[in-house]
């Protein structure tokens, strides 16, 4: 998470003027660290396993989606594992 400081003037038409600040907190996105399908290779109607390995910068709770060719993957009970059958 970082802060960007917001500072500036606001000025009527007779000139007359007034400072104003204040600060913009920008929170970091989660990072994906690893993304792995098991198994890779394997013959058609095979289930797979997807597992998504993420962190949060702020340490927020992480919730997780995955799709498979713009299809729902199958959520288990592990919030970041997925199966699939292809």
């Amino acid at each position: 998470m970082s802060t960007l400081n917001v500072t500036g003037v606001v000025t009527n038409e007779s000139g007359a003027s007034s400072p104003f600040s204040g600060a913009i907190t920008v929170i970091d996105p989660p990072v994906v660290n690893s993304v792995v399908v098991n198994p890779q290779s394997a013959p058609a109607g095979t289930l797979r396993t997807i597992t998504v390995n993420a962190t949060d910068p702020q340490e927020q709770a992480l919730t997780y989606a995955c799709k498979v060719n713009g299809v729902d993957a199958t959520p288990t009970a592990q919030p970041n594992v997925f199966t699939f059958v292809a």
